[in-house]
């Protein structure tokens, strides 16, 4: 549960596996790390180059095994779980991106914990934590909503490509200095031998990208991005201060041992998007270019036509 312009390029990040919104201690890593400015974030423009998709394709595979080694199990199109419709949410959301043809499915996994992911091909991995979580809470579907429009938006802005991209150019970097380093003290020869060491470590390359994967930026952005997802489906986007607002209680109390921004910090910065974006003008409109997205009288359309409504009373 991350653009570069706040210096973050280089902080570490939390796996997939790092309960949502919570933060692992990793103090020594995480030193000189600051939360990014608020800004709204550009709409995405996803990359569909056989190159992006074949590193998307790679790096799901390395997590959806970790994922089956905790005895994840795909859910049915029409099941629910603790009351509440998970895929038909994840359905509704995956429309409204900006990558509405990649194939999302959801599944569940045992875990104490209340995580969730999606990886970088469009599968959804929800923990059974999450969902008891949400179910103790009242099993509001809105909440649910922000939680997996969140995963989505990583996947929709490709941040495990990105963090693929910029390692890859790391590496070769080191390898490039290395051979250098080593040519001009102990011959070419030598040289171009290290290089091809290092080359052959990058096959470490995806296990590292599965192992890590967002900045505060992009958990900032992926926010932002999953609000509007939530928004054009239908749900209610308020919803998710309520979730954050409670889960600000789980924050890890020093700044340099985190990974996630502090969750007041992604709620401040979700209301005051919200409030900068809600004005009755700008929501109408913005109801309204959603509610063309789906049939007229469809549950979506029924549900956004309430909001447009209750804007006149």
């Amino acid at each position: 549960m991350p653009k570069r312009s706040s210096g973050l390029a280089n902080c570490p990040v939390s796996g997939p596996m790092v309960p949502w919104g919570l933060t692992p201690g990793l103090a020594l890593l995480l030193a000189g790390c600051a939360t990014p400015q608020y800004a709204i974030r550009p709409t995405p423009a996803p990359e569909e180059s056989a190159e992006a998709l074949e590193i998307e394709r790679e790096i799901s595979a390395v997590q959806a095994e970790a994922f089956e080694q905790l005895g994840a199990r795909r859910l049915g199109w029409n099941e629910r779980v603790r009351g509440l419709d998970v895929q038909g949410a994840v359905d509704r959301l995956s429309r409204v991106t900006e990558r509405p043809a990649l194939h999302y499915r959801a599944s569940l996994y045992a875990d104490d914990d209340p995580n969730a992911a999606a990886l970088a091909d469009g599968r959804i991995y929800l923990s059974t934590g999450m969902v008891n979580y949400l179910a103790g809470r009242g099993g509001r579907i809105d909440e649910l909503a922000f939680v997996l429009a969140h995963e989505l938006a990583h996947t929709v802005a490709q941040h495990l490509v990105k963090r693929y991209r910029m390692l890859q150019q790391q590496q070769l970097m080191i390898a490039l200095v290395a051979a250098g380093a080593a040519a001009a003290t102990r011959g070419a020869g030598e040289g171009a031998q290290q290089a091809g060491q290092l080359a052959v470590d990058a096959a470490g390359l995806l296990q590292d990208v599965a192992n890590s994967s967002y900045s505060q930026e992009q958990e900032l952005e992926a926010d932002q991005l999953g609000i509007r997802y939530v928004s054009r489906a239908g749900f209610a986007p308020r919803a998710a201060l309520d979730l954050l607002q409670d889960f600000s209680r789980f924050d890890y109390p020093w700044p340099f041992m985190r990974t996630h921004p502090y969750t007041s910090v992604r709620r401040d910065d979700l209301e005051r998007y919200l409030a900068e974006t809600e004005s009755p003008a700008g929501r109408r409109k913005a109801l309204q270019d959603a509610q063309r997205l789906y049939p007229n009288g469809s549950v979506s359309w029924q549900n956004l036509q309430r909001q447009i409504e209750a804007l006149d009373r």
